[in-house]
């Protein structure tokens, strides 16, 4: 009888995010159960550390919900502006990645698409929970971990600070 920890030895705490990334499958409607947007948004995450990506999707909705609030309230430099320029500002590769892909998408969507990613990859790193529990390591290699060569950041960086 194969026990739990021989199951969940290597779990790829990627699995939730490729799941939805591929799922192209339709409902009794024919439309897909996974919109285009999510998939995209689920395949931008996939690589991006555990923590990492929780806490930059957190900062972005709480963001964008501030600055759907100042809106409504007719605030023009509000909290939600002050906070996206922040973070604008700081340039977290994953969080302008995903400002990006959802740069033309009306600000309640995003809102309810951030929501949504922040409920998936809480449930990938509660993950570690469960792999805690099993009395198993916690292994994630990020993408960057895997990278063989320099990156194009890495090399401005070096040049940088060299010169």
């Amino acid at each position: 009888m194969m026990k739990v920890q021989d199951m969940m030895r290597g779990y790829d705490y990627d699995l939730p995010l490729l799941d939805v990334l591929n799922n192209n499958e339709k409902d009794d409607n024919g439309d897909p159960q996974v919109s285009v947007d999510r998939r995209v948004l689920a395949g931008a995450t996939v690589g991006i550390g555990l923590d990492v990506a929780y806490l930059a999707i957190t900062e972005l909705q709480e963001a964008f919900t501030a600055l759907a609030s100042d809106v409504r309230n007719t605030t023009g430099y509000g909290e939600g502006y002050k906070d996206i320029e922040e973070i604008l500002r700081d340039k977290n590769p994953y969080q302008m990645r995903l400002w990006y892909l959802l740069y033309d998408t009306p600000i309640e969507q995003a809102i309810t698409e951030l929501a949504w990613l922040q409920s998936l990859t809480y449930r990938r790193g509660r993950m570690c929970n469960v792999m805690r529990e099993q009395k198993l390591p916690v292994l994630y290699a990020t993408n960057a971990d895997l990278c063989e060569g320099r990156t194009a950041p890495q090399i401005i960086t070096n040049v940088s600070s060299a010169g």
